[in-house]
Order: structure tokens, then C-alpha cells, then sequence
């Protein structure tokens, strides 16, 4: 049986299926496109990451977001497995628009980073009962506790003729943290994926923000190290619009200078660890900048 007449045969379970065909989009997984009696919807065979738990985990932070307000997408249904498949499937509602990356050069960059920083800090707004994911894996009682599991978890896996020793950098990471005012170190929802290509637009708007697939309750600024890196490093003039309007949504802590230097290097910590894995040419870029962003967060 082909990949389509599978996801064929797994709508066909609650819908009456008028079309389906290939989307060619994604990193991680194979998309598909139906038509249905309720609706265009999008069907998606992943391939990367196949745990149940982790599709549970994605499922129930849009649901979170989308009850605070925050612009999502709404699953319809998740097949733990699908043995014509051979793994899960996710059913969520088809969004009509642009992935923002694809369009960026023709986009009124203001509008786009106002949106952005407005949608970003309703998202940060959303206060969790603990550091951890939505459904409470990695649960931990304060940032401290968190950000020591993150370390204790990724640095076995670093290279360390790149990296360099790591029981210093561990200590530099719980040293960042203890210099950060405690009142604020409060769990809040994160996406751990914001970039353009989560972003779709429609009209030059943001409409929606998919793929929460690494949401966590962890503390706000963790999402500036992909949007710093893979926005504002290339439009640095587009900085102080967002934050304007981010801070607008969530007001910035005093410290959030040193909360962003240490989501630096925490993000590059775990960009080094993914790409040493599935892109090693990239992991020493990586390294370097676990250390200047630790050197930066003293």
C-alpha cells in the first residue's frame, strides 16, 4: 500500500475523504493535504521524531496557547500508531498562508516584527505550575533545577575537543543562573522553535504560529536565542521594534539583558548537541558560541 492511500484510509476512518495529495513541506515529517466533509485539513506521517509521548506533548501546548489567545493550530487527532504506517499520525486543521521565511523579502518587516513581538509575549505571559513540558516530564521546581538537568543531559553528548571541558561550562551555567533575580525566574511557555519558518503569514500578517513540538514552561528568554540568531542578527534594525512590542504583552525584567545572553548559550549548547548528531560540520559554530554567550552572561 503507498504512503497515500494510507493516509487515505486513516481519514477515511471519520471523514469523507473528497482529495488528498502531497505537500512538499516540513524537515521532519511527510505531509499530506485532504479535502474532506469538514473541511481542507493536514495530515502529518512523522519520520524524525515517532514517540507518541512527544506528539502528546506538542498536541497539548497548542491547546494551552490556543486557550490563552495565542494564534495555533488545532489538532484534530493523533494515531499513536498506525500500523499501515508504521508509526503515528497527526491530524490538525490546513492554515491557509505563507511560511514567513518564504516571503520575508516582500514583507513589511515593522508590521512583521510588531505581530511577532505582540504574539511572542502573550505567548511568555502564559504562566506554568513548573519548569518542565505541559504534561509535566522534566519537571523541576525552579530554574536553577532546570537549567542543571538541561546541562547534565546535553553535556555527555557535546564534543568535547569543541566544547571544551565541561564541568566548567556547568558551573559557568549555574553561575549565569544564580546572578539572575530570583523573583523573576518564573516558568513560563515557551515555544523552543521560533523562527520564519513557524511563522505563517497571510496579507503581511502573522496568522499563525505552528510546529509547538518543543514548547516547554521554561523561563521566556530561552526563545530569543532562535529568534536572535536566525532574525535579528541579519536585521538588527528590527530588534527594538519587537521588543517594544513584545514588552508591551510581557514587560521585561530588569535582568532580561543576562536572561538572553544565558538563553544563548543554553540554545547553542543544544543546537552543538543536534547538529553533532545529524550535521556535525556545524556543531563547532556551535561550541564557539556556548562559550561567548557564557562569557557574555558574566
Amino acid at each position: 500500500m503507498s504512503t497515500e492511500d494510507a493516509v487515505r484510509n486513516v481519514l477515511e476512518r471519520e471523514y469523507r475523504v473528497e482529495s488528498v495529495r502531497s505537500l512538499d513541506k516540513g524537515y521532519t515529517s511527510e505531509q499530506w493535504v485532504a479535502d474532506t466533509d469538514e473541511g481542507r485539513l493536514l495530515v502529518k506521517v512523522p519520520r524524525r521524531e515517532r514517540d507518541p509521548e512527544h506528539l502528546r506533548r506538542l498536541v497539548s501546548s497548542a491547546q494551552v496557547a490556543a486557550e490563552h489567545g495565542v494564534p495555533v493550530v488545532q489538532y484534530r487527532q493523533l494515531v499513536p500508531h498506525e500500523p499501515t504506517l508504521d508509526g503515528p499520525v497527526l491530524i490538525q486543521e490546513y492554515q491557509e498562508g505563507d511560511a514567513a521565511d518564504e516571503v520575508w523579502e516582500s514583507l513589511d518587516k515593522d508590521v512583521l516584527l510588531q505581530d511577532l513581538g505582540d504574539v511572542t509575549g502573550r505567548l511568555h505571559a502564559i504562566r506554568g505550575p513548573h519548569f518542565g513540558d505541559v504534561l509535566g516530564g522534566g519537571k523541576a521546581a525552579s530554574l536553577r533545577e532546570s537549567v542543571e538537568a538541561e546541562a547534565d543531559a546535553l553535556l555527555p553528548l557535546a564534543d568535547p575537543a569543541l566544547i571544551g571541558p565541561t564541568g566548567p561550562l556547568r558551573s559557568a551555567l549555574v553561575s549565569a543562573v544564580a546572578r539572575l533575580d530570583e523573583s523573576a525566574s518564573v516558568p513560563a511557555l515557551t515555544h523552543g522553535d521560533l523562527w520564519l519558518p513557524n511563522i505563517l503569514v497571510r496579507d503581511g500578517r502573522i496568522t499563525c504560529v505552528l510546529d509547538l513540538e518543543h514548547a516547554a514552561y521554561a523561563d521566556r528568554f530561552r526563545d530569543f536565542g532562535k529568534l536572535d540568531e536566525h532574525i535579528f542578527d541579519a536585521y538588527p534594525e528590527g530588534r527594538d521594534v519587537f521588543l517594544a512590542s513584545y514588552a508591551a504583552a510581557c514587560p521585561l525584567p530588569d535582568d532580561w539583558r543576562q536572561r538572553v545572553e544565558l538563553a544563548h548559550a543554553l540554545h547553542a549548547l543544544n543546537m552543538h548537541v543536534y547538529f553533532r548528531r545529524w550535521t556535525p560540520q556545524w556543531a563547532p559554530q556551535y561550541a564557539q558560541q556556548v562559550r561567548d554567550g557564557l562569557a557574555r552572561a558574566r
